[in-house]
Protein backbone atom coordinates (compact mmCIF):
# COMPACT_ATOMS: atom_id res chain seq x y z
CA UNK A 1 0.00 0.00 0.00
CA UNK A 2 1.98 3.25 -1.11
CA UNK A 3 -1.26 5.75 -1.05
CA UNK A 4 -0.17 9.19 0.25
CA UNK A 5 -1.95 11.02 3.31
CA UNK A 6 -4.65 12.90 2.98
CA UNK A 7 -4.00 16.28 1.59
CA UNK A 8 -4.05 19.38 3.91
CA UNK A 9 -4.52 19.51 7.44
CA UNK A 10 -6.57 16.69 8.31
CA UNK A 11 -3.29 14.38 8.49
CA UNK A 12 -4.78 10.20 9.14
CA UNK A 13 -6.79 9.20 11.61
CA UNK A 14 -5.49 8.66 15.22
CA UNK A 15 -6.93 5.77 16.83
CA UNK A 16 -7.99 5.03 19.54
CA UNK A 17 -9.48 8.86 21.92
CA UNK A 18 -7.75 11.19 21.96
CA UNK A 19 -6.82 12.19 25.03
CA UNK A 20 -6.91 8.49 26.59
CA UNK A 21 -9.63 6.99 27.89
CA UNK A 22 -11.05 9.14 31.16
CA UNK A 23 -8.38 11.83 30.84
CA UNK A 24 -7.86 11.88 34.31
CA UNK A 25 -11.41 12.29 35.43
CA UNK A 26 -13.06 9.01 37.39
CA UNK A 27 -14.33 5.90 35.27
CA UNK A 28 -17.91 7.52 35.12
CA UNK A 29 -17.00 10.88 34.27
CA UNK A 30 -18.45 12.92 31.40
CA UNK A 31 -17.20 14.00 28.21
CA UNK A 32 -16.89 16.48 25.96
CA UNK A 33 -18.47 15.48 22.21
CA UNK A 34 -17.00 17.36 19.58
CA UNK A 35 -18.66 19.06 16.11
CA UNK A 36 -19.85 16.19 13.56
CA UNK A 37 -16.52 16.40 11.78
CA UNK A 38 -17.10 17.17 7.84
CA UNK A 39 -14.65 14.83 5.52
CA UNK A 40 -13.20 17.60 3.23
CA UNK A 41 -12.47 17.73 -0.40
CA UNK A 42 -11.75 14.74 -1.52
CA UNK A 43 -7.84 13.64 -2.06
CA UNK A 44 -6.76 11.67 -5.78
CA UNK A 45 -8.05 8.09 -4.85
CA UNK A 46 -5.18 5.39 -5.73
CA UNK A 47 -7.35 3.70 -8.67
CA UNK A 48 -8.20 7.18 -9.57
CA UNK A 49 -12.01 5.41 -10.37
CA UNK A 50 -12.93 6.27 -6.96
CA UNK A 51 -15.53 9.74 -6.93
CA UNK A 52 -14.42 10.46 -3.28
CA UNK A 53 -12.75 9.48 0.11
CA UNK A 54 -13.70 9.79 2.91
CA UNK A 55 -11.42 11.64 5.45
CA UNK A 56 -11.30 13.87 8.82
CA UNK A 57 -11.52 11.29 11.07
CA UNK A 58 -8.84 12.83 13.03
CA UNK A 59 -11.15 15.21 14.11
CA UNK A 60 -13.33 12.62 14.85
CA UNK A 61 -11.04 10.95 17.66
CA UNK A 62 -10.51 13.95 20.05
CA UNK A 63 -13.32 12.37 22.04
CA UNK A 64 -12.60 11.35 25.74
CA UNK A 65 -14.73 9.04 27.13
CA UNK A 66 -18.19 9.70 28.42
CA UNK A 67 -19.78 7.47 30.51
CA UNK A 68 -21.51 8.67 33.77
CA UNK A 69 -23.96 9.23 36.15
CA UNK A 70 -27.46 7.15 36.16
CA UNK A 71 -30.15 8.12 33.69
CA UNK A 72 -33.17 6.34 33.17
CA UNK A 73 -34.83 6.35 29.74
CA UNK A 74 -38.32 5.54 29.45
CA UNK A 75 -37.83 3.67 26.29
CA UNK A 76 -37.79 -0.06 25.91
CA UNK A 77 -34.80 -2.10 25.56
CA UNK A 78 -33.08 -2.99 22.79
CA UNK A 79 -32.33 -6.59 24.24
CA UNK A 80 -35.41 -8.24 22.99
CA UNK A 81 -35.86 -11.66 21.65
CA UNK A 82 -33.38 -13.25 18.99
CA UNK A 83 -34.08 -15.04 16.14
CA UNK A 84 -31.99 -17.97 15.26
CA UNK A 85 -28.88 -17.66 12.62
CA UNK A 86 -29.42 -21.04 11.33
CA UNK A 87 -33.33 -19.82 10.56
CA UNK A 88 -34.50 -16.97 8.25
CA UNK A 89 -34.70 -14.03 8.90
CA UNK A 90 -38.31 -12.29 8.98
CA UNK A 91 -39.50 -10.42 6.07
CA UNK A 92 -38.06 -6.61 6.29
CA UNK A 93 -39.99 -5.41 3.23
CA UNK A 94 -36.76 -3.87 1.50
CA UNK A 95 -33.72 -4.36 3.83
CA UNK A 96 -30.74 -4.99 1.78
CA UNK A 97 -29.19 -6.62 4.47
CA UNK A 98 -31.87 -8.84 5.71
CA UNK A 99 -30.15 -12.25 4.54
CA UNK A 100 -27.06 -11.47 6.28
CA UNK A 101 -26.65 -13.97 9.18
CA UNK A 102 -23.09 -14.42 9.03
CA UNK A 103 -19.93 -13.76 10.96
CA UNK A 104 -19.39 -10.05 11.05
CA UNK A 105 -16.04 -9.17 8.95
CA UNK A 106 -14.41 -6.31 6.97
CA UNK A 107 -16.41 -4.20 5.03
CA UNK A 108 -14.72 -4.35 1.79
CA UNK A 109 -17.77 -2.46 -0.56
CA UNK A 110 -21.02 -0.84 0.57
CA UNK A 111 -23.71 1.34 -1.16
CA UNK A 112 -24.39 3.49 1.56
CA UNK A 113 -20.93 5.10 2.14
CA UNK A 114 -21.24 7.50 -0.20
CA UNK A 115 -24.84 9.26 1.17
CA UNK A 116 -23.54 8.42 4.39
CA UNK A 117 -21.41 11.26 3.97
CA UNK A 118 -23.48 13.37 2.85
CA UNK A 119 -25.67 12.92 5.76
CA UNK A 120 -22.38 13.41 7.86
CA UNK A 121 -21.53 16.64 6.21
CA UNK A 122 -24.57 18.21 6.52
CA UNK A 123 -24.90 17.81 10.61
CA UNK A 124 -20.85 18.66 10.49
CA UNK A 125 -22.23 22.45 9.44
CA UNK A 126 -24.88 22.54 11.85
CA UNK A 127 -22.30 22.38 15.09
CA UNK A 128 -21.55 25.27 15.24
CA UNK A 129 -18.20 26.67 17.64
CA UNK A 130 -20.64 27.55 20.13
CA UNK A 131 -21.75 23.87 20.10
CA UNK A 132 -18.51 22.22 20.06
CA UNK A 133 -17.61 24.93 22.97
CA UNK A 134 -21.20 24.22 25.02
CA UNK A 135 -20.89 23.59 28.96
CA UNK A 136 -22.29 20.32 28.36
CA UNK A 137 -22.31 20.01 32.39
CA UNK A 138 -25.11 22.73 32.48
CA UNK A 139 -28.85 21.68 33.00
CA UNK A 140 -31.36 23.16 30.84
CA UNK A 141 -32.67 24.54 34.03
CA UNK A 142 -29.91 27.29 33.70
CA UNK A 143 -29.60 27.77 29.97
CA UNK A 144 -29.71 31.24 28.83
CA UNK A 145 -31.61 32.22 25.67
CA UNK A 146 -28.65 31.59 23.33
CA UNK A 147 -27.88 28.38 24.60
CA UNK A 148 -31.20 26.93 24.84
CA UNK A 149 -31.47 27.95 20.52
CA UNK A 150 -28.05 26.65 20.28
CA UNK A 151 -28.92 23.08 21.90
CA UNK A 152 -32.24 23.53 20.20
CA UNK A 153 -30.66 24.37 16.95
CA UNK A 154 -28.48 20.64 17.04
CA UNK A 155 -31.20 18.72 18.07
CA UNK A 156 -32.88 19.25 15.02
CA UNK A 157 -30.32 18.54 12.99
CA UNK A 158 -30.01 15.45 14.32
CA UNK A 159 -33.39 14.49 14.31
CA UNK A 160 -32.98 15.81 10.16
CA UNK A 161 -30.15 13.52 9.83
CA UNK A 162 -31.68 10.24 11.44
CA UNK A 163 -34.70 10.88 8.89
CA UNK A 164 -32.76 10.53 6.03
CA UNK A 165 -30.29 7.58 7.98
CA UNK A 166 -33.64 5.68 7.98
CA UNK A 167 -33.18 4.87 4.35
CA UNK A 168 -29.25 3.76 4.08
CA UNK A 169 -30.71 1.17 6.80
CA UNK A 170 -32.42 -0.08 4.39
CA UNK A 171 -29.78 0.59 1.64
CA UNK A 172 -26.86 -1.50 3.05
CA UNK A 173 -26.41 -5.20 2.78
CA UNK A 174 -24.39 -5.71 6.15
CA UNK A 175 -25.56 -5.93 8.92
CA UNK A 176 -23.08 -4.86 10.82
CA UNK A 177 -23.55 -1.28 8.99
CA UNK A 178 -27.31 -1.29 9.50
CA UNK A 179 -26.73 -1.80 13.01
CA UNK A 180 -24.44 1.31 13.16
CA UNK A 181 -26.94 3.42 11.15
CA UNK A 182 -29.58 1.88 13.56
CA UNK A 183 -27.79 3.29 16.52
CA UNK A 184 -26.61 6.78 15.12
CA UNK A 185 -30.39 7.26 14.57
CA UNK A 186 -31.63 5.97 17.96
CA UNK A 187 -28.92 7.84 20.34
CA UNK A 188 -29.61 10.85 18.14
CA UNK A 189 -33.16 11.06 18.47
CA UNK A 190 -32.61 9.98 21.94
CA UNK A 191 -30.44 12.84 22.66
CA UNK A 192 -32.48 15.19 21.14
CA UNK A 193 -35.53 14.44 22.81
CA UNK A 194 -34.05 14.67 25.94
CA UNK A 195 -32.96 17.97 25.22
CA UNK A 196 -35.84 19.93 26.22
CA UNK A 197 -35.21 18.45 29.92
CA UNK A 198 -31.48 18.06 29.37
CA UNK A 199 -28.91 17.06 32.70
CA UNK A 200 -25.19 16.52 32.00
CA UNK A 201 -26.17 12.62 31.97
CA UNK A 202 -27.92 13.02 28.88
CA UNK A 203 -24.22 14.06 27.46
CA UNK A 204 -23.71 10.08 27.23
CA UNK A 205 -26.39 10.09 23.90
CA UNK A 206 -24.84 12.26 22.11
CA UNK A 207 -21.31 10.65 22.41
CA UNK A 208 -22.72 6.88 21.47
CA UNK A 209 -24.07 8.75 18.86
CA UNK A 210 -20.58 9.92 17.57
CA UNK A 211 -19.14 6.67 18.27
CA UNK A 212 -21.54 5.15 16.01
CA UNK A 213 -21.29 7.76 13.26
CA UNK A 214 -17.02 7.40 13.42
CA UNK A 215 -17.07 4.01 13.15
CA UNK A 216 -19.17 4.13 9.95
CA UNK A 217 -16.49 6.61 8.48
CA UNK A 218 -13.41 5.09 9.61
CA UNK A 219 -15.59 1.71 7.96
CA UNK A 220 -15.34 3.65 4.52
CA UNK A 221 -12.86 5.63 4.56
CA UNK A 222 -11.08 1.87 4.60
CA UNK A 223 -13.09 0.81 1.82
CA UNK A 224 -12.16 4.04 -0.42
CA UNK A 225 -8.24 4.27 0.85
CA UNK A 226 -8.98 0.36 -0.46
CA UNK A 227 -7.08 -0.75 2.74
CA UNK A 228 -10.22 -2.93 3.58
CA UNK A 229 -9.60 -4.59 0.10
CA UNK A 230 -6.39 -5.52 0.60
CA UNK A 231 -5.95 -6.42 4.26
CA UNK A 232 -9.97 -8.39 4.82
CA UNK A 233 -8.75 -11.36 2.84
CA UNK A 234 -5.90 -12.20 5.54
CA UNK A 235 -8.49 -11.79 8.39
CA UNK A 236 -9.49 -15.21 9.60
CA UNK A 237 -13.51 -14.91 9.91
CA UNK A 238 -15.13 -13.90 12.70
CA UNK A 239 -17.51 -16.51 14.83
CA UNK A 240 -20.99 -17.29 13.35
CA UNK A 241 -23.51 -15.81 15.70
CA UNK A 242 -25.86 -18.01 17.38
CA UNK A 243 -28.93 -15.43 17.45
CA UNK A 244 -29.33 -12.09 15.92
CA UNK A 245 -31.41 -9.13 16.87
CA UNK A 246 -34.75 -9.30 14.95
CA UNK A 247 -35.13 -6.47 12.59
CA UNK A 248 -37.01 -3.77 13.63
CA UNK A 249 -39.15 -0.82 12.05
CA UNK A 250 -36.13 1.11 10.32
CA UNK A 251 -37.62 4.13 10.99
CA UNK A 252 -37.71 3.63 14.36
CA UNK A 253 -34.91 1.64 15.57
CA UNK A 254 -34.11 1.41 19.74
CA UNK A 255 -31.27 1.74 21.60
CA UNK A 256 -29.39 -1.62 22.06
CA UNK A 257 -28.87 -1.20 25.57
CA UNK A 258 -31.90 0.11 27.22
CA UNK A 259 -32.38 1.71 30.63
CA UNK A 260 -31.68 -1.46 32.25
CA UNK A 261 -28.31 -1.88 31.10
CA UNK A 262 -26.07 -5.39 30.28
CA UNK A 263 -24.61 -7.57 33.37
CA UNK A 264 -21.34 -6.95 31.53
CA UNK A 265 -20.90 -3.37 31.28
CA UNK A 266 -19.13 -3.05 34.54
CA UNK A 267 -16.49 -5.72 32.98
CA UNK A 268 -16.05 -4.35 29.46
CA UNK A 269 -15.27 -0.85 30.97
CA UNK A 270 -12.77 -2.26 33.13
CA UNK A 271 -11.38 -4.34 30.11
CA UNK A 272 -11.41 -1.22 28.00
CA UNK A 273 -9.73 0.51 30.16
CA UNK A 274 -7.02 -1.26 30.83
CA UNK A 275 -6.27 -1.48 27.11
CA UNK A 276 -6.63 1.94 26.62
CA UNK A 277 -3.68 2.48 29.82
CA UNK A 278 -1.61 -0.18 27.45
CA UNK A 279 -1.66 1.56 24.51
CA UNK A 280 -1.27 4.77 25.95
CA UNK A 281 2.27 5.23 24.13
CA UNK A 282 1.17 4.04 21.04
CA UNK A 283 -2.04 6.46 20.81
CA UNK A 284 0.75 9.27 21.37
CA UNK A 285 3.13 8.26 18.89
CA UNK A 286 3.38 10.13 15.35
CA UNK A 287 1.54 7.23 13.14
CA UNK A 288 1.94 9.51 10.22
CA UNK A 289 5.20 7.48 9.36
CA UNK A 290 4.57 4.80 7.54
CA UNK A 291 6.75 1.03 8.41
CA UNK A 292 9.15 2.42 5.97
CA UNK A 293 10.33 4.60 7.71
CA UNK A 294 10.41 3.45 11.04
CA UNK A 295 13.38 3.53 13.45
CA UNK A 296 13.94 0.66 15.72
CA UNK A 297 11.84 1.84 18.64
CA UNK A 298 9.00 2.91 16.42
CA UNK A 299 8.90 -0.77 15.30
CA UNK A 300 9.39 -2.11 18.69
CA UNK A 301 5.85 0.05 19.92
CA UNK A 302 3.89 -1.42 16.76
CA UNK A 303 4.73 -4.75 17.46
CA UNK A 304 4.36 -4.67 21.05
CA UNK A 305 0.86 -3.35 20.14
CA UNK A 306 -0.11 -5.58 17.94
CA UNK A 307 0.59 -8.37 20.58
CA UNK A 308 -2.03 -6.28 22.47
CA UNK A 309 -4.32 -5.56 20.07
CA UNK A 310 -4.64 -9.35 19.49
CA UNK A 311 -5.58 -10.35 23.13
CA UNK A 312 -7.48 -7.67 23.49
CA UNK A 313 -9.85 -8.47 20.73
CA UNK A 314 -9.78 -12.24 21.99
CA UNK A 315 -10.69 -10.85 25.38
CA UNK A 316 -13.68 -8.53 24.07
CA UNK A 317 -15.21 -11.55 22.24
CA UNK A 318 -15.41 -13.56 25.32
CA UNK A 319 -16.68 -11.06 27.60
CA UNK A 320 -19.45 -10.03 24.58
CA UNK A 321 -20.39 -14.07 24.73
CA UNK A 322 -21.67 -13.70 27.96
CA UNK A 323 -24.28 -10.96 27.02
CA UNK A 324 -27.27 -12.06 25.60
CA UNK A 325 -27.26 -8.68 23.42
CA UNK A 326 -26.76 -9.61 19.86
CA UNK A 327 -25.96 -6.11 18.83
CA UNK A 328 -23.53 -5.88 21.72
CA UNK A 329 -21.74 -8.89 20.37
CA UNK A 330 -21.59 -8.00 16.52
CA UNK A 331 -20.16 -4.42 18.04
CA UNK A 332 -17.93 -6.60 20.27
CA UNK A 333 -16.69 -8.76 16.83
CA UNK A 334 -16.41 -5.91 14.87
CA UNK A 335 -13.64 -4.40 17.10
CA UNK A 336 -11.83 -7.94 16.72
CA UNK A 337 -12.11 -7.94 13.13
CA UNK A 338 -10.94 -4.38 12.64
CA UNK A 339 -7.81 -4.69 15.47
CA UNK A 340 -6.74 -8.10 13.61
CA UNK A 341 -6.52 -6.11 10.00
CA UNK A 342 -5.03 -3.28 11.52
CA UNK A 343 -2.31 -6.08 13.04
CA UNK A 344 -1.88 -7.28 9.81
CA UNK A 345 -0.86 -3.89 8.30
CA UNK A 346 1.56 -3.27 10.66
CA UNK A 347 4.63 -5.09 8.81
CA UNK A 348 4.14 -3.03 5.56
CA UNK A 349 1.69 -0.01 7.35
CA UNK A 350 0.89 2.57 6.29
CA UNK A 351 -1.40 5.87 7.38
CA UNK A 352 -4.58 4.57 5.30
CA UNK A 353 -4.18 1.44 7.51
CA UNK A 354 -4.89 3.52 10.40
CA UNK A 355 -8.74 3.56 9.49
CA UNK A 356 -8.85 -0.40 10.67
CA UNK A 357 -7.85 0.78 14.27
CA UNK A 358 -10.20 3.82 14.45
CA UNK A 359 -12.80 1.72 13.51
CA UNK A 360 -11.75 -1.16 16.13
CA UNK A 361 -11.47 1.90 19.01
CA UNK A 362 -15.01 3.19 18.36
CA UNK A 363 -17.21 0.22 18.12
CA UNK A 364 -15.83 -0.97 21.16
CA UNK A 365 -16.62 2.57 22.73
CA UNK A 366 -19.99 2.60 21.26
CA UNK A 367 -20.84 0.04 24.15
CA UNK A 368 -18.72 1.79 26.44
CA UNK A 369 -20.86 4.70 25.86
CA UNK A 370 -24.25 2.71 25.80
CA UNK A 371 -23.38 1.17 29.15
CA UNK A 372 -22.86 4.89 30.66
CA UNK A 373 -26.03 6.63 29.30
CA UNK A 374 -27.89 3.41 30.72
CA UNK A 375 -26.25 4.28 34.56
CA UNK A 376 -24.06 0.84 34.61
Amino acid sequence: MTNPPPPGNWGPPQPGPQPPYGHGQPQYGAGQWPQQPGWGPPPTPRNNGLKWLLIGVAVLLVIAISVGATLLFTRDSGNGPTQSANGSPPAAGDIASANDTGPVGIVTDDPSCQPWRSINDALAEEQSDSWVNRDYSRPASVWTTEEREIHEQVADAMDRAAEKTVQLVKMTPHRIMRELFEQSIAYWRAYADAIGSYTPSDNHLAVAASDAGATLVAICAAIDYESAATWAPLVPPGPTPNSIAPIGDPSNPEMFIGPSGDPICEDWLRLTTGFENSTKEWRESDLNIPASQWQEDQRALMEETGAVMTTFANNIATLAGESENPTLQDLSNLTGQYLRAYVESIPTYTTADSFFASAGTRSYLIVSNACGAAGS
